[in-house]
This record gives structure tokens, C-alpha cells and sequence, in this order.
């Protein structure tokens, strides 16, 4: 039976890394003393922003597949049909191994009359469409499988966008197994780091990206869709810098963890493609193989980015291209390493070299990896062969 001031409404939503259905019950109900009461079998109460006396609504979730894990409180609650967001996530509950439990999320006009001043531009999310490829240790495409990506974007100016693609909280297995092809002792040992939701540039950063925010270009290989090459990692960093003055968010360039927990986007093969790559996938130096692949193109320079089909996540350009900065100093091993997914650092002195993920279009595919880490580099060296990509923080409170 439902309650006065009960509406149930069918709806198709997803909040990062999950798919939600059901029909949704939008329950109305008025905040006292700033304290939201929830009625859901028992009753529940929920911290708001301020006391006022309106009527709010809140929708009841339910997951249909996934697995529950803290940290999505603040999670964006996105329509599947039109890209929408239609509400924020405010409590998910469950244990871990369990289907089928619920969550609460507060919609967005709900949300307007709790927190009035709320920046026009907070729930500006769209969804991208597209197709996961999976291919064999020959290169051949095995699979391949629709999904879905949310991502919101930042206006650099002069028509110049960045689009930063949800990246949902879990836990990983960072570093490669011991029978990996082209492991390197570096890459171990093998460690489970948790990480909190995040948001990550769906494209390393493009040479129009760049000269909006620096005023600047000195990539070699010249193309505003192309991603800028030859800056530093002091470059880098002053990039996020100003790029966070101007939106009033945090980005920084990404951990390790954070850049191999993205890439992998769930996989535990050497690429998120598979058991390989080949130069139809992703921009390396094809006349080296992997596996049991033919050899392929070699272009001798980096591409638009976007021009290869995207990990499961939404991201583009993860393997080769242009190697990219992270945030942590270089250790020779994981012994030691955090598991939070935060960057590992000692100081930032040239004598330390900070590390590089990713591979390059000059690189052999093995050292295109999800893996692979790189050092060697000097935090002031301008390279055509070095690029990078952004993160800021997600919205959570768990």
C-alpha cells in the first residue's frame, strides 16, 4: 500500500559502476530540525544541509547487479534514457556479497530547497554510449559489449571542453602475476588497494586543453585534438594548479593506483582489450608484438586522442599514445606501497624520479601494459613522448 504523498514512478538509473531498476517510490516528506525522516521499514534519519520546513523527495533504489560498497554517498544517480542526472546518492547499505539491497538517493529538486546557493553547474552530468572490445592472445576480437559511461565536463573557454568520467569506488589487485608476459620485478609484489570514487579526464590532456588554461603549446607533434607532449612533470602540476583555480575543484595529476585501478577498469588480463593489443586498438610501435599477434602499423607520432575504442570505464588512450605523469615518487618495488589508492611520496626533489604509466606511440606493446610503470624521466624533462590526463576527488562522505 502506499503511504499519502507516496508517487511511484518506473525509472532506468545507474550510479557509478552499478545499474539500478525498480519501480521507485518518490517519498514526500517535510524536514524537522534538520533532520530528514525516512520512513523504509523502520525508521531513518538522514543528516541534511539545513532546517527548513518544505516538502522534499527522496527515491527509494534498488540494485539490480553489483556488488554494494561504501563510498558512494554523493555518487551522482543518472537516467540511463536521457543521460540525466536526476538525483545524488545519500546511503547505501548491504553487505558486500549480497544483491539486491537498497539505497537512498535525494533528488535533485529536493536537493535545490535544502541547499539553495547550490552551483548551477553541480549536476551537469551527460552519458556516453559505447562498445567494450575483448580480443584473444592472437589479436582477435572475441567479444564485444555495449556499456555506459557518465562523465561531466569543465568549459575551458573559446569552446574548449573537459569531459572528466566517473570512475566508481572497488578494490583491485595493482601490479602484474608472476606468469605475466614482460613482467618486470617492479611491477610487484601483487597488493589490494581499495579506492573511494573519483573522476578522471576521459583523454589525456589535448594541446587545446592546454593552451586554455597555460597560454602555451610546445607539443611536437602539433594538432589541438592531439595531447600535448613535450611538458614536465613541473608543467603537469602547474597545469592542475590553475585548472583548479579556475573551476574551484581539486585536480592534481593521478596516483599510480588510481591510473592502473582506471586503466584496468575491472580486467586482470595484461590489457584491458585482453590478452593482447594490436595497432587497431591503441597507438604503439607495431612493428613489436605481443603474444601471438602479427605485426601491425607503426605511425611514428601521436593521434587525435579518442581514436581507439575505450576501456570498460569510458577511457580512452590508456595504453600507448603518450606516456603520462603520476603524482607518486618512484620506488623500485611495492613493498611498502599504500592501499588506499592515495600517491606515494618521499619528496619531490629532482634526485627522486616521479613515475610514468601508459606507454607511448614509440613504445613496444609490452611496455604498454596496464602494469607497466616507468622511470628514468626527470621531473623537469620536456619529452614529444610524455603526456598526462587529471583527477579530481568524487563527491562521497563514507
Amino acid at each position: 500500500m502506499m503511504l499519502p504523498g507516496e508517487l511511484e514512478i518506473s525509472l532506468k538509473i545507474s550510479i557509478p559502476g552499478y545499474f539500478l531498476w525498480g519501480q521507485n517510490k518518490v517519498r514526500r516528506r517535510k524536514t524537522i530540525k534538520g533532520i530528514m525522516m525516512v520512513e523504509a521499514g523502520e525508521e531513518k534519519a538522514f543528516q541534511i544541509i539545513k532546517n527548513v520546513g518544505e516538502e522534499v523527495a527522496i527515491e527509494k533504489l534498488k540494485i539490480e547487479a553489483g556488488k554494494l560498497q561504501k563510498g558512494y554517498s554523493g555518487a551522482p544517480v543518472v537516467d540511463l534514457e536521457t543521460g540525466f542526472v536526476v538525483g545524488i546518492t545519500t546511503h547505501m547499505e548491504g553487505k558486500n556479497e549480497e544483491e539486491g539491497k537498497e539505497g537512498t538517493a535525494i533528488s535533485i529538486e529536493a536537493l535545490k530547497k535544502i541547499w539553495p546557493e547550490m552551483p548551477p553547474d553541480v549536476f551537469h552530468f551527460y552519458l556516453e554510449k559505447f562498445d567494450v572490445i575483448t580480443v584473444n592472445i592472437k589479436g582477435e576480437e572475441i567479444n564485444r559489449h555495449p556499456h555506459k559511461a557518465a562523465f561531466f565536463t569543465e568549459d575551458l573557454g573559446n569552446g574548449v571542453m573537459l569531459e572528466m568520467v566517473v570512475i566508481p569506488g572497488g578494490t583491485f589487485m595493482m601490479g602484474s602475476p608472476e606468469n605475466e608476459e614482460g613482467k618486470n620485478y617492479w611491477e610487484s609484489p601483487q597488493h589490494k588497494v581499495t579506492l573511494q570514487p573519483f573522476y578522471m579526464s576521459k583523454y589525456p590532456i589535448t594541446q587545446n586543453q592546454y593552451q586554455a588554461i597555460m597560454g602555451k603549446n610546445c607539443s611536437d607533434f602539433q594538432g589541438g585534438n592531439r595531447p600535448v607532449e613535450c611538458v614536465s612533470w613541473y608543467d603537469a602540476t602547474e597545469f592542475c594548479q590553475k585548472l583548479s583555480q579556475k573551476t574551484g575543484k581539486n585536480y592534481k595529476l593521478p596516483s599510480e593506483s588510481r591510473w592502473e585501478y582506471a586503466c584496468r577498469a575491472g580486467t586482470t588480463t595484461p590489457f584491458y582489450f585482453g590478452e593482447t593489443i594490436t595497432s587497431e586498438l591503441a597507438n604503439y610501435n607495431g612493428n613489436d608484438i605481443y603474444g601471438k599477434t602479427p605485426r601491425g602499423k607503426y605511425r611514428e607520432e601521436t593521434t587525435d586522442v579518442g581514436s581507439f575504442p575505450p576501456n570498460a570505464f569510458g577511457l580512452y588512450d590508456m595504453h600507448g599514445n603518450v606516456w603520462e605523469w603520476c603524482a607518486d615518487d618512484w620506488h623500485e618495488n611495492y613493498e611498502g606501497a599504500p592501499t588506499d589508492g592515495s600517491a606515494w611520496l618521499e619528496n619531490h626533489g629532482k634526485e627522486r624520479y616521479p613515475v610514468l604509466r601508459g606507454g607511448s606511440w614509440s613504445f613496444n606493446p609490452n611496455l604498454c601494459r596496464s602494469a607497466i610503470r616507468y622511470d628514468s624521466v626527470r621531473r623537469d624533462v620536456h619529452d614529444y613522448l610524455i603526456g598526462f590526463r587529471v583527477v579530481c576527488d568524487g563527491g562521497r562522505t563514507t
